[in-house]
């Protein structure tokens, strides 16, 4: 798999984790200066500490709401899930600033692609498709949603 596809997904998971805090679709504050602190104090020694408790929260409520047995963007299959904790995980503070730049990201990554209006699990193709058209797809669904406020789950099979 290239590289840029598991960067792309990173970006992707922390964006949408941040605007999921920010439009409270989870009760969850990992992405607060307070909970940094908090868990730099807590763990020092860890990096992602912070990133990992974000994944973990969301993992579940989605897990909930779509079924573990499917992927999703905060659940992929182990060999590609090694592959995104390797990498570097780029930095909240170098991506965006607020909510509206998080937004423009997604937009960007979307790349204009017009999904329908469907709130809940919403199964986008197959795990084997995970490509740059999938994270498109990943984009579209999650910025159409934040943006007509409602909760979607796109998941692969």
């Amino acid at each position: 798999m290239k590289n840029k596809i598991i960067t792309d997904l990173q970006i992707l998971r922390i964006t949408v984790g941040f605007i999921i805090e920010k439009k409270s679709w989870w009760h969850s504050i990992f992405y607060k200066q307070s909970s940094k602190d908090f868990m730099s104090y807590a763990f020092p020694k860890s990096k992602k500490i912070q990133s990992n408790a974000a994944l973990d929260a969301l993992r579940f409520s989605i897990d909930k709401e779509v079924g573990s047995n499917y992927y999703h963007l905060f659940r992929f299959p182990i060999s590609v899930e090694e592959m995104i904790y390797k990498n570097s995980y780029p930095s909240i503070s170098n991506l965006f600033d607020s909510e509206n730049s998080a937004l423009e990201l997604l937009s960007i990554m979307s790349n204009g692609l017009i999904i329908d209006y469907r709130p809940g699990p919403k199964n986008i193709g197959s795990i084997d498709q995970l490509d740059d058209d999938i994270i498109q797809v990943f984009s579209a669904e999650y910025l159409n949603a934040f943006k007509n406020n409602y909760k979607v789950h796109p998941y692969l099979n």
